[in-house]
Order: C-alpha cells, then structure tokens, then sequence
C-alpha cells in the first residue's frame, strides 16, 4: 500500500510544479494520486477530462473501472462513476437553463487544439469569440478543480503523514518488545491478521463466519501470553483475594499493574484500557452469537486486534520500565 509520505510527494510535486507544466500533465497527476488515495470520484471525474472523443464504449468503461477502488461499484446507481458523470454533464452543458443544451464533450487535448486554430484563423465574428471563451471556460474550470483537489490532499497526506510516524515509532518499539519477550507473538500477531484478511474478502452480507469467532480467540491468547510473561500464574491469590491462576489472566494483568504502581506512577489510562478492551470482549461474543452481519462483526474483531496490539505494547513497556527502574535503584 502506498504511504501517505509517497502520497504526499506525489502532491507537492504537482503543486510546485502546477503553473510551469501543461494542464493535462497536472490533471494526469491529480488522477494518479486520487487512484492511489481511494478517492474513486475524482479518479473517475478528471478522466472524463482527458478522455478523447470516440472509442469502443466497452473498453472505455474498462479503463474507467481501473480508476476506481472498488471497481465492483460501477453498475450501482449511487457509483463513484455516476457521480462523476452527473458532475462533468453540468460542468460540461453549454446552457444549463437548457435542457435539451450540448455537451461540450471535449478532452482538454482537443481544446487546446481548437483553441489554437481558432487563434490563428484571426477569425473574430462573435460566434469565433464565443465558442474559443466558451473552451477557455472550461480549461479554468478543469485547472481550478485541479488544484483544489490537489490542496485538499495536501493539507489530509500531510496529517496522515504525522499520524503514520507516530504510529510508526510506537509500532517499531512495540515489535522490538514482542521479539525480546515473546517472539512467538509475533507469528500469532500474523496469523490474526490473516484471519481478518480473509474474513474481510468473503460476503459481508451474510452472518458473521468461524473466522472471526477464531480471530477474538487468538486476541484472548495473545494477551494472556502477554500477561504470563509480566506476571506468571501463581497458586497464592492476590492480597485483595482474586485468583492469579493461569485461568485467571485478567485479573493477573491488574494485579500487574497495581504491583507495578507501587513503584512507579501508571497512567490511569492503561487501566482503563484494559478494562475496555474486556468489555470489547464481551460484546463482540453478544454480536457473533446474534447471527449479526459479517461486516459488522469484521469491525469489532479489527478494533479487538488493534486494541490488543496497543495494550500489549503498553504492558511490555511498562514491564520494561518498571525493570530498569528496579535496576537504578539496586546500581
């Protein structure tokens, strides 16, 4: 998948270089980088722009539906592509008042051309005047589309840009704690993702599948495995009573953090993360037994996974810190 970092390249690139370069160079780059965006509307929007006149009408919808992100969209009345359509005809009408008006259908490439042979004919009837300001309408039109849009993901890549790098940097400190303290996770980390992989390409109108049933299950054992490696099972309950058993692994997680507070202020925030992510629990088990829909389910279970992925890292940390806490102290 493209990085909003490459995304956001692509943008400035256009943007710097939108006044020294042809229209249609910027338009091209606008539609490769809302392919790439998922903005299917705009893809679809500025290639009626390019199109040519003529062609096979079937091979001409083909190349559209490569445009769009989800090309299975195409045939449905609220479409991207429709969309777009209904945007370029009143873009693209000559009078509006006019319902039975023309279609100025005309790629930008064949714009230019008219417009050129219409400056060099030194053709000035009031007809001449009016179609070359008509074409030029729609050039303006075109590059002020263009541009907005390009500002537009200017302004959203370089936020996801910000958002990806922190989230890289917790991501690469969390997969460096996994590897230490338990590289096996790693591999169940995978096998999860692919459960909800496959579960997100199946129908989602149907009842939520085994998959996902399967995926919560695997969340519940990553984070037990997490637990057992800061506080393993132990045959004593805890000082307020609670069973620290291996069965018991939720309340060996809070027994976990009220020992590691004892030394060290903990945010209250990872307490109550893991009390939702329980709670996540529960009532993804109330939706997959209701016979709810798979997409539904699909994104319980995604929000399960990434929730578990977040309190792991803060629990390893935490087990981290504590630790060199513990070792300052002893030095």
């Amino acid at each position: 998948m493209t990085s909003a970092d490459q995304i956001l390249t692509l943008v400035r690139t256009a943007l710097d270089e939108f006044d020294d370069r042809p229209l249609t160079v910027s338009v091209r780059r606008a539609i490769r980088i809302a392919s790439l965006a998922g903005d299917s509307q705009v893809a679809v929007r500025l290639g009626m722009e390019l199109h040519p006149s003529g062609g096979d009408p079937q091979a001409n919808g083909e190349a559209t539906r490569r445009l769009m992100a989800d090309p299975a969209l195409w045939a449905s009345t609220d479409s991207p592509a429709e969309a777009a359509m209904r945007e370029y005809l009143s873009d693209r009408t000559l009078d509006r008042k006019n319902p039975e008006s023309h279609i100025a259908g005309h790629s930008l490439s064949e714009i230019d051309y008219l417009l050129r042979m219409l400056d060099s004919s030194g053709n000035v009837s009031p007809s001449s005047i009016e179609n070359a300001a008509m074409l030029r309408n729609v050039q303006e039109l075109t590059r002020h589309r263009t541009f907005t849009y390009l500002c537009e993901w200017e302004r959203r890549f370089g936020y996801s840009s910000i958002n990806d790098s922190i989230f890289g940097d917790y991501k690469a400190v969390v997969d460096r704690l996994l590897s230490v303290h338990a590289p096996d996770l790693v591999e169940r980390f995978n096998t999860l993702y692919r459960r909800l992989n496959e579960a997100a390409d199946q129908d989602h109108t149907r009842p939520a599948g085994e998959e996902l049933s399967q995926a919560l299950t695997t969340c519940r054992r990553i984070l037990e495995a997490v637990v057992s490696q800061v506080l393993p099972a132990q045959a004593e309950p805890s000082a307020a009573g609670y069973k620290l058993d291996q069965a018991s692994y939720r309340s060996r997680l809070f027994e976990f953090i009220k020992i590691a507070n004892e030394s060290k202020n903990v945010s209250a925030a990872t307490i109550a993360m893991a009390e939702g992510l329980h709670a996540r629990f529960a009532a993804f088990d109330k939706l997959t037994s209701k016979g709810v829909h798979a997409d539904v389910a699909l994104r319980a279970a995604n929000m399960c996974a990434l929730n578990v992925y977040v309190l792991c890292g803060e629990v390893l940390l935490l087990k981290q810190e504590t630790e060199t806490d513990a070792t300052t102290e002893v030095g």
